[in-house]
């Protein structure tokens, strides 16, 4: 009946302190009613994305290897050698003055053997802070090499840092031009850490003297669902097991850029990794765009989960504190960008006849995608001058004229009169527990005047109460809170009571690497070998995997008064089960006695995330899982039987946030 990690749980009854058939006193009387308010979307819940705290490259995205081909990076610098190591003495450098690769990737690793070498000479690279080693995984891997002086075998490998082989393949043919050699690795042990290296060595004795150009390197344990070119299985099966209704791409800050020409550019992160440049993105390292629009609409499907794109709309983000520094597109030098945005949805949408439509079709895909909702830029409140005056126009009015099917988002403050009127509108909040106590009741008193809200970015990201974004010593979170969870499910049951007016909700950010990160908290934290499920995700599982399709009306309705317990009454009349989703924010056990205007099957089976009772944590509500504690707070599931069908009393935990699932006979 509820559903948590992507699987059924049906368990045998048992008495529980938590949920009796008895009727208690001086506790909150709720009735479920039958009434049914409206529809719930299949969007409600979902993720918002970008490439940030390297959630992509190096989270997500199933590449292994670091500054795999040089990108975003200044030849002859160190910096440019990012994640490579010399191995026995070679000489390395990043070079642009031989031929690259390919045009959009033009530096390459330049490795001179010193004369007197004779061992095994070479180099590492270092993974994104390490490379996880799992016996019986195959990797593919693949590289481009040249060398005018050299033409002996070249030996690859899997190895620890302590110098233990895991795998290894010689490569043969290489010559004076570019070529590509691809390899696998099946490892015959699992590494004890992450703690290892992909290493790449000639022989001096043959080698010494003479100098090897390579590029293009790539490495890929096995990818979720089997994708070329995919994700990574661990990180992407905990999305999947969220069931998330929404997927928000490609950003963020990371779509506008730091300046017009290092904005999130479509067309250049399609077609082979050879041809993909990448960029130094907005949040201070370079991106690969391995990760790139195919590979986005890919995901979206693989998740099942409807996608929200995100399109450039004249602005790039620079000093916070100032801006006036922000570059905005004059309006006579618009359309080139606008053409852009309609060339990019038609590669998404169009028939494999169209222009574009035909480019994705030659990279694999007949069949357009399914596209509906189109955002105009990224909170543009910061420009909204220029956003009223004539961005949000020019693009809504172009793109609707092309694209008549299509729905769209605007990214300013609601106050703000548009024309065209936008219908939907994207808001974000980061801010303390309190504020989204404060704010769960917010949309209850909302006018319905057809304006469908998308709370784009959400989060309680700090204790501060006049700084939500500071420091980490100043209040700001390192990992998401058990207090922080339940004051975000309070907002929540607020979302999908009025998901008539609230379409969707997108938590942010998704990822972060611990190694290298720009925010925090985030859901999901980890390494090249661990990670971590946040409180905040076990709330994001729970309302979007045990999900309702109508809301009920309940008597009373969530009010100041019935404050610390705020909830929400659904029906799913595919499984004619009825859900309650409760969060107390209080810091005391409160019980309610449950009336049910049908009769239930007898069966009630709830999914509670608090501190568990007796425990040295129970009483203690600003904790954290973390990598080092990964499951010091975790659902827990059962059923009970109830013998009068009609009615049955829960107590709800100090700080916690449960879901009732209740078989009912059918409602509509």
């Amino acid at each position: 009946m509820l559903r948590i990690l992507g699987l059924l749980h049906l368990l045998s009854c048992i008495s529980s302190p938590v949920l009796s058939e008895l009727i208690a006193p001086n506790a909150l009387n709720l009735r479920i009613t039958k009434n049914i308010t409206h529809e719930i979307p299949s969007t409600i819940f979902g993720y918002m994305w970008e490439d940030i705290n390297h959630s992509g490259d190096g989270g997500l995205y199933g590449e292994l290897l670091q500054n795999r081909a040089f990108q975003g990076v200044i030849p002859g610098t160190q910096n440019a050698l990012n994640a490579w190591q010399s191995y026995n003495g070679a000489r390395l450098s990043v070079t642009s003055k031989t031929q690259g690769v390919s045009k959009a990737l033009p530096n390459s690793l330049e490795v001179k053997i010193p004369k007197v070498a004779t061992s095994l000479i070479g180099f590492e690279n270092t993974g994104y802070w390490g490379i996880k080693v799992q016996e019986g995984w195959t990797y593919k891997g693949s590289l481009y090499a040249k060398s005018d002086s050299y033409n002996g075998p070249i030996t690859v490998s899997l190895k620890s840092n302590r110098g233990t082989t895991f795998a290894s393949q010689k490569l043969e043919g290489i010559s004076s031009s570019w070529k590509k050699f691809e390899f696998q690795f099946k490892p015959t042990a699992s590494a004890a850490d992450e703690n290892n290296v992909f290493n790449v060595v000639v022989d001096g004795s043959t080698a010494a003297g003479k100098t090897l150009h390579f590029g293009m390197f790539s490495l890929f344990p096995p990818t979720f669902k089997g994708r070329e070119n995919g994700m990574r299985m661990d990180l992407a099966q905990l999305f999947a097991d969220t069931s998330p209704g929404v997927w928000r791409f490609p950003g963020g800050n990371n779509l506008e850029g730091n300046s017009w020409d290092s904005r999130w550019k479509w067309n250049e992160t399609i077609g082979p990794l050879e041809d993909r440049p990448g960029r130094v993105a907005d949040w201070g390292y370079p991106n690969t765009d391995g990760l790139g629009l195919l590979e986005y609409l890919n995901w979206a499907e693989d998740l099942e989960a409807e996608p929200i794109l995100g399109v450039w709309s004249g602005i790039s983000t620079q000093n916070y504190s100032e801006f006036s520094t922000w570059p905005i597109v004059p309006e006579a030098d618009l359309q080139p960008y606008i053409d852009d945005v309609l060339n990019e949805i038609e590669f998404i949408v169009g028939d494999a006849n169209t222009t574009w439509g035909s480019v994705r079709a030659s990279l694999g895909r007949t069949e357009p995608y399914a596209l509906r909702f189109i955002e105009i830029g990224n909170e543009d409140q910061f420009q909204q001058d220029s956003y009223a005056a004539y961005r949000w126009r020019d693009f809504v009015d172009a793109i609707g004229a092309k694209f008549p099917q299509m729905e769209f988002l605007a990214t300013s403050l609601p106050s703000l009169a548009l024309d065209p009127p936008y219908q939907r509108i994207d808001f974000h909040q980061y801010n303390s527990p309190n504020w989204f106590i404060d704010n769960a009741l917010f949309f209850d008193s909302y006018p319905r005047n057809n304006t469908k809200w998308f709370v784009g970015e959400y989060a309680v990201t700090s204790t501060n109460e006049t700084n939500a974004l500071d420091t980490l010593t100043n209040g700001r979170l390192a990992y998401p809170t058990l207090q922080g969870a339940v004051a975000e499910a309070a907002f929540m049951t607020g979302m999908e009571r009025n998901s008539d007016v609230v379409f969707a909700a997108s938590y942010a950010p998704s990822f972060q690497h611990i190694r290298s990160y720009q925010w925090t908290p985030d859901l999901v934290t980890y390494d090249a070998q661990r990670f971590v499920r946040s409180t905040s995700y076990y709330v994001q599982q729970m309302f979007s995997v045990n999900k309702g399709t109508h809301v009920l009306a309940t008597e009373p309705t969530p009010s100041n008064d019935t404050a610390p317990l705020f909830w929400s009454a659904s029906f799913n009349n595919e499984t004619d089960v009825v859900y309650l989703k409760v969060s107390n924010t209080g810091e005391t056990d409160l019980v309610a006695n449950i009336f049910l205007d049908f009769a239930s099957t007898g069966t009630v089976s709830a999914v509670s995330l608090g501190t568990p009772p007796l425990s040295p944590i129970t009483g203690h509500f600003n904790i954290s899982n973390t990598l080092e504690e990964p499951e010091l707070i975790t659902p827990t599931i059962f059923n009970m039987a109830i013998p009068f069908l009609d009615r049955f009393n829960y107590t709800f935990p100090a700080t916690s946030v449960t879901i009732l699932g209740i078989q009912s006979p059918p409602l509509n």
